[in-house]
């Protein structure tokens, strides 16, 4: 008996190590074997508009005069002009460029269509996804790893990604913003501390830097100002103390304002040259209706409700409800992220936010929402009793199941009941293989 749990003691510290290397040799033979609408429309509607800076300034030679597109239907010429006009930011772009740079050379250098397009492009687009996607995992498994034990970040990582829509994401859909998002995010997270404990110029322009392209991606994401300004202040004292150390640090914090401007000076020339106007709002009539939130629509109705196709994220919410008042582990400033994020999507007059794997608004807020959600396993796997222990591994596996089967067999634009239900009864027959693609 000693010698077979020795072994289930080392092989479960083995795992907790390499876990993130498995999952990442798993993600590649999927996205390997990637078939149907996602690898053939991987360019197409949002990801289209995303991605369209990088084939105006690199494939196409007028730049955005004339510049054709696949959504034909999304994506018009601005008024008055042959130029073409995107509602969407630059900042993905900025993000896959490298990506698309090595792919467009790999087409130049082999003979391949060079348009932005062909194969070598969706490839390049799927090593971006799975890149941004487990650089982010990782950053987000050594800060969990600053409070909790790594057996604990292994179970909420994992749970993360395959369990919730950010595999789409990150897999299925990795054109659109979440997975660069997720990543900035994460990255944001693992800073935070060292900009208290060593602050200066340096980190100041750095994290306005990192700032500038979180709001440029999604300006509603500025958010994570919060997290940072409020960032291990638990009393009214510590807020005090928070304000004395903006104070005196004054002479390095401009640098960061002035290095988040800088971030949008490519956006703003995109629009001069658009427009003649150096900002315009890019999503004219579209808006937030603040007296009518769809609450429980956004959480469970059956076009994209977050919580039908991830319930995994209930349990951060269950953990940070009932850790937010003691404040640990900054959950207070989490949850508060949280329901504004919350009333935000759903105040949002497409409160689905369009085609969709269950809701992508909260994609990226899974990298704070994994510290309540640690929190809660750490206080049941710390507990004496088994079987508290055994019912939460239960759960957690039985949610991993359900959102990685939900996802595979996810064929969009989103999911009706019959095809939930049938999805759903699939499972039952407990097979893991995907029967379509």
């Amino acid at each position: 008996m000693n010698v077979l749990l020795t072994g289930l003691k080392n092989g479960g510290q083995w795992l907790a190590r390499y876990y993130l290397l498995i999952l990442l040799l798993f993600a590649g033979y999927r996205a390997l074997n990637l078939g149907g609408r996602f690898h053939r429309g991987m360019i197409w509607s949002d990801a289209e508009g995303y991605y369209l800076y990088l084939r105006a300034l690199f494939v196409h030679d007028d730049g955005f005069e004339g510049l054709d597109v696949r959504t034909t239907d999304q994506f018009f010429n601005y008024e008055g002009t042959n130029k073409r006009f995107t509602k969407y930011t630059c900042g993905v772009a900025m993000l896959e460029a490298p990506f698309f740079g090595i792919a467009h050379l790999l087409a130049l250098a082999s003979g391949r269509k060079a348009d932005g397009y062909s194969d070598v492009y969706l490839y390049g687009l799927q090593a971006a996804g799975i890149f941004y996607g487990f650089l982010g995992l990782w950053l987000l498994h050594l800060s969990l790893l600053r409070h909790f034990k790594p057996g604990v970040a292994m179970m909420v990582v994992t749970g993360l990604f395959l369990g919730t829509n950010l595999y789409h994401y990150v897999l299925q859909e990795p054109g659109m913003s979440h997975v660069y998002s997720f990543f900035l995010f994460a990255l944001w997270f693992w800073l935070a501390p060292g900009f208290y404990q060593k602050p200066g110029p340096w980190r100041s322009a750095g994290m306005g830097l990192l700032l500038g392209l979180i709001t440029l991606i999604r300006p509603t994401n500025m958010l994570v100002l919060l997290f940072l300004g409020l960032y291990d202040v638990r009393s009214w004292q510590g807020f005090v103390v928070r304000l004395q150390f903006v104070a005196r640090e004054a002479r390095h914090l401009w640098l960061a304002p002035l290095a988040a401007a800088l971030v949008f000076l490519p956006q703003l020339a995109y629009w001069k040259y658009l427009s003649g106007d150096w900002l315009i709002y890019s999503y004219g009539e579209e808006g937030f209706n603040w007296s009518a939130p769809e609450f429980w629509k956004v959480l469970f109705d059956i076009k994209n409700g977050w919580l039908l196709f991830s319930p995994m994220m209930a349990l951060p919410l269950l953990g940070g409800f009932l850790g937010m008042w003691r404040n640990r582990y900054n959950m207070g400033v989490i949850m508060l992220m949280w329901l504004v994020t919350y009333y935000l999507t759903a105040s949002w007059w497409c409160w689905w936010f369009g085609g969709a794997f269950g809701h992508r608004n909260f994609v990226e807020y899974y990298v704070f929402l994994a510290v309540p959600m640690a929190w809660l396993f750490s206080n049941v796997m710390g507990s004496r009793w088994w079987l508290p222990k055994i019912f939460l591994v239960a759960v957690w596996l039985v949610l991993l199941y359900y959102g990685y089967m939900l996802a595979v067999h996810f064929r969009g634009p989103h999911y009706e009941w019959y095809m939930w239900e049938e999805v759903v009864a699939y499972m039952w027959e407990l097979r893991l293989d995907v029967r379509y693609e």
